[in-house]
């Protein structure tokens, strides 16, 4: 594991809207508005995109089942545009989007699960670093005493920074830094989002369409670099810019690249400075090796 990876559990309290979905057609209506199979009740959590109808991607989200509802969990800063986008599309369904006041705290990490388990709290298996993580939601009140629970069972706490050294380590994008409305799901290695057998979801066919007819334009690249580079910096081959860095952490980076850049023979740069180590991003927090091993 990457040294910007922490090699114990670490919880971060993240930034995110908590919504439920309800109603007697909540689970057929939104099995139609997003990119995940959801048409059966599953433990732990699911990952979706919800789509533009051009198929770029809206947001990301991860819902989970609750009895008779369903929990969305959004960016909050995409959230009002998403639910706002949702609620068009409830016409003559049976179905409420209710806020849900509580927080999400994620416990990430090897052993995550079982650090939860003996701190005595319940959560949803939520692979948004890596397999065994886990997402707590809880009341506002309750934060501070699963927090001292968690770090007395072994846990460690980090902060923004602390999240994103270990986001980019492993390769996970993210949304509004990584991708967004201007980004098909392919472009950023979010496939493991998408069902191409479940039936129809709102911005479907240009999705499916790229998958068996074509290739994406650009792709999310994971770098290591020789030095600190800053986001928004230029990814350069044959001296012209063919990307854009979008995530950084010190020397770890992660990068929105055109495919024929990546497939070419010239040389990537950044900061004039030839890349020898990068790797495509594909989902499952998981890098597909390329042109060298980050």
């Amino acid at each position: 594991m990457s040294a910007d990876a922490p090699a114990t559990p670490f919880i971060h309290l993240l930034d995110e809207r908590v919504v439920r979905v309800e109603g007697d057609d909540a689970r057929e209506w939104i099995n139609g508005q997003v990119t995940a199979d959801l048409r059966e009740p599953r433990p732990g959590s699911t990952y979706a995109l919800v789509l533009t109808l051009q198929g770029r991607v809206q947001s990301d989200a991860w819902l989970s089942d609750e009895g008779e509802h369903l929990v969305m969990r959004l960016p909050e800063a995409a959230a009002d545009a998403v639910l706002a986008h949702l609620d068009r599309y409830i016409i003559m369904e049976d179905v409420e989007l209710e806020p849900d006041p509580r927080r999400v705290l994620h416990v990430a990490g090897p052993g995550a699960a079982a650090r939860v388990k003996s701190a005595g709290l319940e959560g949803l298996a939520t692979p948004r670093l890596d397999a065994e993580g886990v997402d707590l939601l809880l009341p506002e009140d309750g934060l501070e005493a699963a927090r001292r629970a968690l770090i007395e069972a072994g846990v460690d706490e980090v902060d923004e920074a602390g999240w994103e050294r270990a986001r980019i380590a492993r390769g996970v994008p993210r949304w509004g830094r990584d991708f967004g409305a201007d980004t098909l799901p392919q472009e950023a290695g979010l496939k493991h989002a998408v069902s191409f057998d479940k039936g129809c979801y709102l911005g479907q066919e240009p999705v499916v369409m790229l998958e068996h007819r074509g290739k994406p334009p650009k792709r999310l690249v994971r770098l290591e670099l020789e030095d600190a580079v800053e986001v928004g910096a230029p990814v350069e081959a044959a001296e012209r810019q063919v990307g854009r860095v979008t995530s950084a952490a010190g020397t770890r980076a992660l990068a929105l690249v055109k495919r024929k850049a990546l497939e070419g023979e010239a040389p990537l740069e950044v900061g004039g400075r030839a890349l020898t180590r990068w790797a495509l991003v594909e989902g499952d927090a998981t890098v597909a090796r390329a042109g060298g091993e980050p």
